[in-house]
């Protein structure tokens, strides 16, 4: 049964943390069920430290920007934890310099010995103890991390001694001086000319280097500054002023210099320091498993990347550690693995406007100006600011440089007029911040700036030949793509912001499982930009952007018949290596095989295109004259002007619908069952038909003859 003094802490404790809870949701957006995964975590931690043997370990993975260590740092300011919280950059600690871990867990955060605290290991991933050849690095300064994430308690010998061992070795030195010299202790006073003994201890301080402002006398080992001195040379015994000094009065000089030597060798022994009861954050990106990482382009959708941050699982998390860790390691990292997912478009918005609502409360509180940003304004600063796989630190560098300049004109142009203003409605058009201003007498004012759009300039579509020819090309990927796959494209470019890439076009797949069928629409959709550029303009006026298509659809083909088991023999096949025993060497067999599959979806691809050289004739107009087409205009288009029957019949699927084997299976066992239930029938019939002799009913089991005798007689 619980206790009234259980609940007493319980109730507090766990109020605490749904009232945490709610301030991180409030402050971090798009983070609820991380948020909500955590305060779960620590729960047992924070309410029942006392039962922990082993540190609580929380591993945080996701893209740079995601709020990672602004969410933990916020969680330790919540939860009062500031003077029990380390933060470590693992990757100061990667080098020779990072031999001096383990001296800032011995010496800096002794205090977190036995108590309850809170560490932050970031950039996790540069603690990587195999490299990309997965050769062991030599990483023994990191062996304290991983002995503090097992078991919580790290041993250790001090490096030197510390302040009063080094201060104690000192004065005994002196009293052994002393005692050549005849002197000695009586009381705990020197028995010695006072100014013999000053010859020797005068300099001498055991606590401060003022001695408290006390000068050295005989009765120096009776002082403050000694007992202090004393006291922390043995701080597990907790000497206080008066316990020293009536210690010392009992004591001789070699008695007390052995007594200060005991103090010294304690001071060397292995150490322990105890963090069983810490919460430990481990913080990283990964590109392993976020192979979206590398993708910087601002014309990629975050709903795509968002999409596909939610299929990243536990089994992916430990796959991508493989790779920079040993399984030992990352056993002890335990299973407590939260992924961090893309911002989505939303998220990003909800930033924006929140940070827009931030500098109209700073208008009002500091300006007196009220201050209402339109929603054209959030459009603006997304379409400027937002890199999908950066998160929110590029949309804060935006507003700096797109936004909060132009509040001070605004106040300018408001002090010139020598206006009294109530209100102000901010709007973005044309390119500019068009500011419209009320003024205490119902007037209007109006005024406008313009900022520098950099990325909206590199978007805008030229409408030239080049751009046309562009759009050709991909028109004709994304019109194959969505008529094989009977999946709409998510988005199709011919304008983008980098100087490498002309335009592209984003291909839903299937989820998942790719199939035979799958690579020959992917050879398909990969050859239909060639195709499209052969069927408008001729075969003259084809492109060199052609390259990384066809080296795709060749590389698909190729794959398809030697390594995926798709053609005549269903066996691995390679050129010709004295390396590798578990291949078949190529044949001119296989490479014909592979020409036959290239040749027949080039032929269906051009096919499908002519019948839908309308479709593509449409498309590729409008995105000369448009820089990009998203996946829903896309699909309008497509089914208005596409000339395959389905497309006003069937309709489009989504990607997690293309495969549908568990139809099939039903339908197989339907047919199956159908086929039972039709034969059984068949040999009743048979048997009502034909009716068995006398001699065939005697050698029949009783229970069958008499079945059988009971059909005759119906009969």
């Amino acid at each position: 049964m619980l206790t009234n003094e259980i609940f007493q802490n319980i109730i507090p404790g766990r109020d605490k943390l749904l009232q945490v809870a709610a301030a991180l949701k409030d402050e971090f957006i798009g983070l609820d069920d991380i948020i909500d995964e955590i305060i779960t975590l620590i729960t047992p931690w924070y309410l029942f430290p006392q039962a922990h043997v082993r540190p609580t370990v929380i591993n945080l993975w996701g893209l740079t920007g995601t709020g990672k260590t602004a969410l933990v740092k916020r969680l330790v300011e919540l939860l009062d934890f500031n003077k029990s919280f380390v933060h470590m950059d693992m990757g100061s600690f990667t080098g020779e310099k990072g031999s001096w871990i383990k001296s800032i867990f011995t010496d800096d955060l002794e205090h977190f010995h036995e108590k309850q605290s809170i560490i932050c290991f970031d950039e996790f991933q540069f603690a990587r103890s195999l490299d990309e050849n997965n050769t062991e690095l030599s990483r023994d300064n990191l062996r304290v991390i991983w002995e503090l994430l097992d078991s919580g308690k790290l041993y250790y010998e001090p490096a030197c001694l510390d302040y009063y061992a080094k201060r104690a070795e000192y004065g005994i030195h002196l009293i052994k001086k002393c005692v050549k010299q005849g002197f000695d202790l009586n009381n705990g006073l020197v028995i010695a000319e006072e100014a013999a003994f000053l010859n020797i201890f005068s300099g001498f301080y055991f606590d401060q280097y003022d001695r408290y402002e006390e000068k050295v006398s005989l009765s120096y080992f009776l002082s403050r500054d000694f007992a202090e001195g004393f006291s922390g040379l043995f701080p597990d015994k907790k000497y206080d002023r008066d316990d020293v000094v009536a210690l010392v009065k009992t004591m001789s000089f070699n008695e007390l210099a052995l007594l200060l030597l005991n103090g010294i060798q304690e001071q060397l022994k292995a150490k322990q320091l105890d963090v069983s009861k810490g919460l430990i954050f481990i913080l990283g990106n990964l590109d392993e498993a976020f192979y979206m990482s590398n993708e910087m382009s601002p014309d990629m959708s975050a709903d795509d990347f968002y999409n596909e941050s939610l299929k990243i699982n536990i089994a992916d998390i430990k796959h991508a550690l493989k790779s920079r860790f040993r399984n030992e390691q990352i056993a002890r990292l335990g299973n407590n693995h939260l992924v961090y997912p893309c911002f989505n478009n939303n998220s990003y918005h909800t930033f924006i406007v929140r940070q827009l609502e931030r500098l109209s409360a700073f208008a009002v509180e500091k300006l007196g100006l009220h201050i209402n940003f339109h929603a054209s304004v959030v459009e603006a600063v997304y379409s400027e600011g937002v890199f999908p796989t950066q998160g929110m630190r590029p949309v804060l560098t935006t507003l700096k440089q797109m936004v909060e300049p132009y509040i001070g004109q605004v106040v300018c142009f408001v002090a010139e007029q020598n206006l009294n203003i109530l209100a102000i409605d901010w709007f973005f058009e044309n390119e500019k911040h068009q500011v419209v201003l009320l003024d205490a007498n119902g007037l209007l004012h109006e005024t406008s700036f313009a900022p520098k759009m950099r990325l909206n300039e590199l978007r805008k579509s030229e409408n030239s030949d080049l751009q046309l020819h562009t759009a050709v090309h991909e028109s004709g990927h994304a019109i194959v793509a969505a008529l094989t796959l009977r999946i709409v494209p998510a988005m199709v470019a011919t304008k983008t912001v980098s100087s490498t890439v002309d335009g592209f076009c984003k291909i839903n797949f299937p989820e998942r499982l790719t199939t035979k069928e799958v690579i020959r629409k992917e050879i398909m959709i990969s050859l239909a930009g060639f195709l499209a550029e052969k069927l408008i303009f001729g075969d003259e006026h084809t492109s060199t952007g052609v390259k990384y298509d066809i080296e795709r659809a060749s590389a698909c083909a190729n794959r398809a018949i030697k390594e995926y088991a798709m053609g005549s023999d269903p066996i691995r096949i390679q050129v010709e290596s004295a390396d590798e025993n578990d291949s078949f060497f190529t044949r001119d067999q296989y490479v014909d095989e592979a020409m036959v599959l290239i040749n027949a979806c080039k032929t269906e691809a051009e096919k499908m295109l002519d019948r839908n050289r309308l479709l593509l004739l449409k498309l590729s107009l409008y995105l000369t004259e448009n820089s990009v087409i998203r996946e829903k205009a896309l699909g309008e288009m497509i089914r208005y002007y596409g000339a395959e029957p389905w497309l006003r019949t069937e309709g489009f699927v989504s990607r997690d619908q293309y495969y549908k084997f568990k139809d099939q299976i039903l339908k197989q066992l339907d047919e199956l069952k159908q086929e039972k239930e039709e034969r059984g029938l068949k040999i009743r019939r048979q048997q009502i038909a034909s009716p068995p002799r006398v001699g065939q009913v005697l050698n029949l089991s009783v229970k069958n003859r008499k079945s059988l005798i009971f059909v005759i007689k119906s009969k």
